[in-house]
């Protein structure tokens, strides 16, 4: 029964995508000044949006594309509807264009060009997050997920605007040949802290490639052990033992975790 649920959920959702009737799920396009080029997003709207007046919560997912659009509804349905433990919620998936240069906010060995996590950030703030709750029903609770070379300007964002964010979802992130930048980061962050509780979930697959001598785990770990001891960040990280680079139950573990806290 609850197989057959997910699955129509999941049908239901590519058939609104690409309907002409009802717009649950659709591209849009936002003009950047701050990044000055054109931003593509897709957008999906809670099932019952349209047949009611109630304002939703919004997850803002990086390295948006279809199929990340697909996993991402499929897991937020099972959640919803299945397991009931999340409230519905309005997704906003963000298309690349320059993904290295809006991830990285600082120079490495093998990233030598002008950063532009900084830029991307005031993007995000100033012109996509106004743009989404001027045209959609929101809360003010808002999640940011990232993933791999995202979740990295996840971890950025997570330490420099902490309060922008409700909750932030880090799917193998780590510091690639930048961890003296980020510790510097993290220091700053353990003097001033978040204003309101939030929210990190972190994971890291024990088989990941990009990890084979166990450095980024080690990092992820320190980081971690640190950010814990803030009293008003709730934080946890999962290492899945037979997963590899982004385990793909990420996002489910991240959202039933910022969820359970909140009880």
């Amino acid at each position: 029964m609850k197989g057959s649920l997910f699955l129509t959920l999941m049908l239901l959702s590519t058939t609104i995508l690409f309907g002409q009737d009802i717009k649950i799920g659709f591209k849009d396009s936002i003009q950047s000044k701050v990044l000055n080029e054109n931003r593509k997003i897709i957008v999906k709207l809670p099932l019952n949006y349209n047949c009611s007046d109630k304002s939703y919560p919004v997850l803002y997912r990086l390295d948006g594309n279809l199929d990340m659009y697909f996993e991402t509804v499929g897991t937020i349905n099972r959640l919803v509807h299945m397991d009931e433990l999340i409230p519905d919620m309005i997704v906003v998936m963000i298309e690349n264009t320059n993904r290295n240069r809006d991830m990285m906010p600082a120079n490495t060995s093998f990233f030598t060009s002008e950063p532009g996590a900084d830029n991307f950030k005031e993007f995000i703030e100033t012109e996509l997050i106004p743009y989404i709750n001027n045209s959609y029903r929101t809360t003010n609770e808002k999640l940011l997920c990232g993933q791999s070379l995202s979740a990295l300007f996840t971890l950025y964002y997570f330490l420099t605007n902490p309060a922008s964010f409700d909750s932030f979802i880090v799917c193998s992130g780590g510091f690639p040949d930048c961890e003296e930048y980020f510790i510097k980061l993290t220091n700053d962050y353990m003097e001033t802290g978040p204003d309101k509780p939030t929210n990190i979930f972190l994971t890291h697959g024990q088989k990941d490639f990009l990890d084979p001598e166990g450095v980024i785990k080690k990092q992820l770990l320190d980081f971690t052990k640190r950010i814990e001891s803030n009293e008003k960040t709730i934080c946890k990280l999962k290492i899945y033992e037979d997963e590899g680079h982004v385990p793909f139950q990420s996002l489910y573990h991240g959202l039933r975790f910022i969820y359970s806290s909140k009880k």
